[in-house]
Order: C-alpha cells, then sequence, then structure tokens
C-alpha cells in the first residue's frame, strides 16, 4: 500500500495536463493540483506542524479541502473534517476532542468557527480556508507517513450516542478505492460527480479520492443544489454519480430531471441509507443503469458493493446493497456470533484493511467495537441464496414486541409502497403489555393523506399482525442528519414514550 501524496504525485508525472478537478471557480490538471498541494504542505511546515497533529476544517466543498487534505498525508498530519450543519456547543466537544492546532474554516462557517472556539478554554488557532500565497520552501523535507498513519479523524454521527472519532489511514482509504471501483468498472476515463459533503467519509470515498488515484476527473459543486447537478451531468459529461436517498429524490423532484439528457452517465450508485425500488425505477425509466452499496465511517466506507454486471439482480428487495467488495470478508451472525442461513436475518460482521484504526482516545470503545477480530457493524441484514445482501435496519433499532422481531426497514418499506405516503419511519413505543409496539411517523406527498384505518387495511394482507403499527402519527417532513439519514433518535424521544 501506498500513502495518498505519493499517487497524486505518479499522477502529477504520468497525467499531468489532464483535468483533475472541476468546480465553479475553476480546472486544475494533476500538475496544477500538485502544486496547490505542495504549496498547503510548506505552509503547514512552516507554522511548525508535526506528524501526528491534527488539523480540523470546517467548511462546504471547496478546492481548498481537498488541496489540505493531501497536504495534510504528505506531512503525516490528522485531517479533522467537521460537520458545518452541528451547533457551536457540538463542535466545541468536537475540537476539544481530537486536539486541533489550527481550524480552517470556510468564509461562510467563520461566524460559526468563532462561535464554536470561543466556548473553549484552549482553542486551536482559527485560520481561513484560502490557499497560502506564498512559494514553499524548496526543497520541503521528505514525507515522514506511511501506509498505516492515520489521515482522517472523522466523528460518527452520535445515533448511538457522543460522537467517537474514527481514525482512518492511508491504508484504509486506498483499500476503500478497490472495494469501490474493483466492482464497478471505474477507469481513468471515468467523469465523477461529488454531491456528498467531504465533512463525510462518503464524499471523501464515494468517489472523491477514488477517482483521483485513478487519473480520472472529478467535478464538484460547493454546496448540493439538484437543478445545477443535473446541469453539470449533461455539460461536464458525468459517467458515475453517488447519492443518498435525500439527494436522489431531490433530482427525482427538480422540474429539469424530465428533460435531462443525462446520456453520459452510465451509473446511478446508493449508500447512505435504504432507497425506495420506486426511486429506482424511475431512475431506470430513463435508461440509467442504477445499484448500490454499504459502508461505514468505520469502514472507509465501502464494504458491499452491488457488481457493475448485477445491478438488477442485485436490487430485487428493499435494503439493497450487493455482495462483499473484494478487499472485504463478511459474515451475517446471530446473538451467540454463529453465521446464520440464507434468508435470515443477521448482525454484519467485517473483516479487511478497509476497517478503520480505532477510535481517538477511547480504547475501551474500540476493543468492544470487535469481538475475536471482527467488527460488529450493529447492522441487520439477511442474504438470498446467490449471496445478494439486504439490509433490515440497525440492531439497535429493532423492535422487539411480546418476543418478535421487528425489523423498520420492512414495515417502512411497504408503507412506502402506498401512492400517498412520501417518506416514514417505524419506530419503538414503550408498552405495557408487549414491552414494545411499533408506531409510524408518515409523510405524505402534497395533496394526498390517509387515515389510519386506511393504512392498517392496506398493511394487513402484506405483513404479520404484530408488525402493523399501532399508531400513526403525520408530520409535514422527517427529521434527518446531515447525511440524509432518518433523525431516529429525535423521533423516538417525540413518539415513543
Amino acid at each position: 500500500m501506498q500513502t495518498i501524496h505519493r499517487i497524486l504525485f505518479h499522477r502529477g508525472r504520468h497525467c499531468g495536463q489532464k483535468v483533475a478537478l472541476i468546480t465553479h471557480e475553476r480546472r486544475w490538471t494533476y500538475q496544477e493540483l500538485l502544486q496547490d498541494v505542495m504549496g498547503w504542505a510548506g505552509y503547514l511546515h512552516s507554522v511548525g506542524l508535526k506528524k501526528g497533529d491534527r488539523i480540523a476544517v470546517l467548511a462546504f466543498n471547496q478546492p481548498d479541502f481537498l488541496h489540505l487534505l493531501f497536504a495534510a498525508g504528505y506531512l503525516g498530519l490528522i485531517a479533522v473534517p467537521l460537520n458545518y450543519r452541528l451547533q457551536p456547543p457540538e463542535l466545541a466537544i468536537q475540537l476539544a476532542d481530537s486536539g486541533a492546532s489550527i481550524l480552517f474554516a470556510g468564509e461562510e462557517h467563520w461566524q460559526l468557527a468563532e462561535e464554536s472556539v470561543a466556548k473553549l478554554p484552549a482553542p486551536p488557532e482559527l485560520k481561513p480556508l484560502s490557499h497560502p500565497s506564498f512559494k514553499p520552501p524548496d526543497p520541503l523535507p521528505p514525507s515522514p507517513a506511511s501506509p498505516g498513519d492515520p489521515l482522517l479523524m472523522v466523528y460518527t454521527s452520535g445515533t448511538t450516542g457522543r460522537p467517537k472519532g474514527a481514525l482512518l489511514t492511508h491504508q484504509n482509504l486506498l483499500a476503500n478505492a478497490i472495494n469501490a471501483g474493483w466492482p464497478l468498472g471505474f477507469t481513468d476515463q471515468d467523469r465523477f460527480l461529488t454531491l456528498l459533503p467531504l465533512t463525510h467519509v462518503g464524499g471523501i470515498g464515494l468517489f472523491t479520492l477514488p477517482a483521483l488515484f485513478l487519473g480520472a476527473t472529478v467535478v464538484m459543486q460547493t454546496r448540493f443544489d439538484p437543478d445545477e447537478a443535473l446541469l453539470l451531468m449533461d455539460r461536464e459529461g458525468i459517467t458515475v454519480v453517488m447519492v443518498v436517498p435525500t439527494i436522489l429524490k431531490m433530482l427525482l423532484d427538480s422540474p429539469l430531471w424530465p428533460e435531462a439528457d443525462l446520456s453520459s452517465v452510465r451509473l446511478f450508485v446508493n449508500g447512505g441509507d435504504v432507497c425506495p425500488l420506486e426511486w429506482v425505477q424511475k431512475v431506470r425509466e430513463k435508461g440509467l443503469p442504477m445499484g448500490g452499496g454499504y459502508g461505514l465511517t468505520e469502514t472507509s466506507p465501502t464494504s458491499f458493493m452491488i457488481p457493475l454486471s448485477e445491478l438488477v439482480q442485485g436490487t430485487r428487495h428493499p435494503g439493497f446493497i450487493g455482495k462483499p467488495a473484494p478487499l472485504t470478508e463478511a459474515r451475517l451472525v446471530d446473538d451467540q456470533g454463529a453465521d446464520v442461513p440464507p434468508g435470515q436475518v443477521g448482525e454484519i460482521w467485517l473483516r479487511g484493511p478497509q476497517l478503520f484504526a480505532g477510535y481517538w482516545n477511547l480504547p475501551q470503545e474500540t476493543e468492544a467495537a470487535f469481538s475475536k477480530g471482527w467488527f460488529r457493524t450493529g447492522d441487520l441484514a439477511w442474504q438470498d441464496e446467490e449471496g445478494f445482501t439486504f439490509i433490515v435496519g440497525r440492531k439497535k433499532e429493532m423492535i422487539k414486541s411480546g418476543g418478535e422481531n421487528i425489523y423498520p426497514a420492512e414495515v417502512e418499506a411497504h408503507l412506502l409502497e402506498h401512492p400517498a405516503v412520501k417518506e416514514v419511519a417505524v419506530i419503538p413505543r414503550k408498552d405495557e403489555r408487549w414491552v414494545e409496539v411499533p408506531v409510524a411517523v408518515v409523510a405524505f406527498k402534497e395533496g394526498e393523506g390517509a387515515s389510519p384505518e386506511e393504512l392498517i387495511r392496506f398493511l394487513t394482507p402484506r405483513l404479520a399482525r404484530f408488525k402493523i403499527p399501532k399508531d400513526f402519527h403525520v408530520v409535514p417532513g422527517l427529521p434527518r442528519t446531515s447525511l440524509g439519514k432518518i433523525a431516529r433518535g429525535e423521533l423516538r424521544e417525540r413518539y415513543g414514550g
């Protein structure tokens, strides 16, 4: 395995004049990208940062975000991307926990950065995320980084408790590139549209870094805008589009979708959460292949993917994630850690070079995340006889009612088949008799609706009686995390008492 900056050096030497990155600002060749990276490396070296130091970034997707990441890799630093949707107290916790020396903030988030560091007794130095205007020292000292060194500290979403800093190494990110690119047949001729935020491992690993490792071209929006994204796909000849369900729905709802050409696109890929099959069908109605995969922050993220030749077979059921990626070993196990047969639900356990190096300063939590060398994801899935895998929900989200297991994703998938339902979340509610019962929080399509009795009649021939929600709460829209996942904790607090 290599370090990420060595791969960029190789691309700069061998395809230096090829366009590497396109934003609304300008286009960068690989040689220009490398020059800007080394300018950042020179600056970081000049301010005294050394191997192992942490630098935090708070910004939308912008070129200097990527330049800084590669420069950090050269110097052996650890980059800490921060979620700009968090509040100052939340950001202050992550800054204090990471021990970042400098916080680089984009112009749009300068006030948020100031409010965040003001809450700390020993705040990091606050600097603008703009390329340093000086010539780097020549030569810079040799890079001290090695493939096993951490490059990223990505804080988990916190849906299972206080956020933890997952350490991802150079090796992890290169393994992710193989896991993502091999099943989908990526080449240096592909043109990738980055719609996910670089503040998450999804924006970095799906597929920005894999594309640059290949010598392909990345087109990057500063902030996701569905209309602009569709125009970019046509104008820039995009071939691969990575989405999460929320982004896909916004693309489908755009007034430009019906007339968008998209003839250059050879693949849409879903990740991040369960994608309704109805939306997959709408993509395919335009003649566009669509598949999906699975991963977590701790897996860099790719661990499952539907191979390019099996997109239709792999998306036959809700929760599709495909097959274990090339460098991944995967198991589905029961509560005793024994493998379950095809058709039976089990927890996904993973092993492979894409697995993170551990949680920052949390050895006990790191140890608890593994069992005999296998990473315990907490996600539940089943596998068919052909080896395709389908997510049914998180283990901690599973509802145990009167001794029966209820998987929210299964109930949600059936409710989404109702023509009036726009989105839905099924959560547990405490019950004196059954311990827990399922309840549904439903948002209807504009101008439509359905009574609880109608929804129950709709579900009765489709689901066992104990799986049918006991109450239906109607809301304008479901709360979501910064990656577009349903904020189930918020719903449980409000409706699960």
